[in-house]
């Protein structure tokens, strides 16, 4: 049963918001990742080198199979969307940024240098997106890229590609080749 909706991407595109938005109009249960794995004994130990808290996959995926295997459907959102259980997706939203508007976002966020650049490399690589092709196959991945663009707006997109299974699929965001061309390319190396 194909009873969930990904919403994924690099920390600061807004997935949250997004998947609140899309949560509320749809009436579906909506599933935090980050709140998941903290409640579930999913969170490791701490790796200062990268600042971060490795994650146990494991106890997340099989919370993950608990829970939609109850029926009901769900939006489930965090960057390790790649997580969910592959037989219960009906389709995951990569959110895209801009990698130097993403910068702007961790920093009054309050993200370390280091985190900033790691993250925004990671976008500027297509991280996320790679991860939930790998997962999911590509006929089942899209890209929304929300860059200055308002909440409904990109709400609107993703409820369109929900409804129509039709969207810009994986490998039309090329931040690499966007930011060539504005030779501002070297801001993220």
């Amino acid at each position: 049963m194909k009873n969930a909706i990904v919403i994924t991407g690099t920390p600061g595109v807004g997935k949250t918001t997004i998947a609140r938005k899309l949560a509320e109009i749809l009436g579906f249960k909506l599933i935090d990742l980050n709140k998941l794995a903290e409640e579930t004994g999913g969170i490791g130990d701490y790796d200062a080198k990268r600042d971060t808290w490795k994650i146990r996959e494991e106890k997340i995926r099989k919370k993950l199979h608990a829970l939609l295997g109850e029926g009901g459907d769900f939006i489930i959102e965090g960057h390790w969307g790649d997580l969910v259980p592959e037989e219960y997706v009906k389709c995951a939203i990569v959110l895209r940024t801009n990698p130097l508007v993403l910068m702007e976002r961790l920093k009054k966020k309050g993200y370390r240098e280091g985190k900033v650049k790691e993250n925004a490399q990671a976008e500027l690589l297509d991280y996320c997106l790679i991860k939930a092709v790998e997962e999911f196959g590509d006929e089942r991945v899209f890209e929304v890229d929300n860059t200055d663009r308002d909440v409904d707006a990109v709400v609107d997109e993703i409820l369109s590609v929900i409804k129509e299974g039709r969207g810009k699929k994986a490998g039309t965001t090329n931040w690499i080749k966007t930011l060539e061309k504005e030779g501002k390319i070297m801001e993220l190396l």
